[in-house]
């Protein structure tokens, strides 16, 4: 657990996760870096309490285990917990990864000029990623949620814009391909997400925060590409059966 008269530097090469804290408070973990918590909260008149209770919750978050029995919620639970847990994260990080990448690639290009690359390379995830939210959560998934409640009410498969659900789910898995396509660009330009020997505490969150997002998107996938959409395609082709 972080403490008062730790470091801002001690609290992040620690637990990255505490990086997003402290940039919400504006905290700056360059010239900071040093400091002790306590008096960096004194300098600009923040409640120490408040700060430590923050980075406390993203300490727990980080450490956080994979749901159990996860593979086993109904379709409709699935979807609600890919949502608020991936998608969710998708929409958090990729936008904080993205500053972050341009703000360390100014700084930083005649040192490291891959950055440039990797600054890039975040933004069209990003951009390429929240296109892809979007269409699962308008069409594929409410599609998905009106085929479990067919099946419950005993009816055939509800009307859909498209002739079967195989149609989106391979045009999903694709995108799903491209995006760890683009992660693994990604790790290879950053020599596997390890951080340089001059990183700053702002740059070795970063780093960490990418090795995370490579984790969590490899969770995600799983869950739709592996449980979700084969059980939609198994229960509609068992709805029109009925019909």
């Amino acid at each position: 657990m972080p403490t008062a008269t730790q470091s801002i530097r001690e609290i992040v090469t620690a637990e990255p996760a505490t990086a997003a804290v402290f940039e919400r408070f504006e905290i700056d973990l360059c010239s900071q870096a040093d400091a002790q918590l306590e008096r960096v909260c004194a300098e600009l008149q923040l409640s120490v309490d408040q700060v430590l209770e923050k980075l406390a919750d993203a300490e727990s978050q980080a450490n956080g285990v994979i749901v159990p029995g996860v593979e086993g919620y109904s379709l409709t639970r699935l979807i609600q917990h890919i949502v608020r847990t991936h998608h969710q994260t998708v929409r958090q990080e990729l936008p904080r990864l993205a500053e972050l990448s341009g703000r360390i690639a100014g700084k930083h290009g005649p040192k490291a000029p891959h950055f440039k690359a990797v600054a890039t390379l975040i933004e069209q995830l990003r951009a390429e990623m929240f296109a892809h939210l979007e269409k699962e959560e308008q069409m594929l998934f409410p599609y998905i949620v009106r085929l479990e409640e067919a099946a419950e009410d005993r009816s055939v498969a509800p009307y859909a814009c498209f002739r079967s659900v195989a149609q989106p789910v391979s045009v999903m898995i694709r995108e799903h391909e491209a995006a760890e396509g683009l992660v693994a660009e990604l790790r290879r330009l950053t020599n596997g997400f390890q951080t340089p020997a001059w990183a700053c505490p702002r740059n070795t969150a970063f780093h960490a925060s990418l090795a995370a997002f490579e984790t969590d998107l490899g969770q995600h996938v799983h869950l739709e590409n592996d449980i979700l959409f084969p059980r939609a395609i198994e229960l509609e082709s068992a709805l029109n059966q009925r019909g």
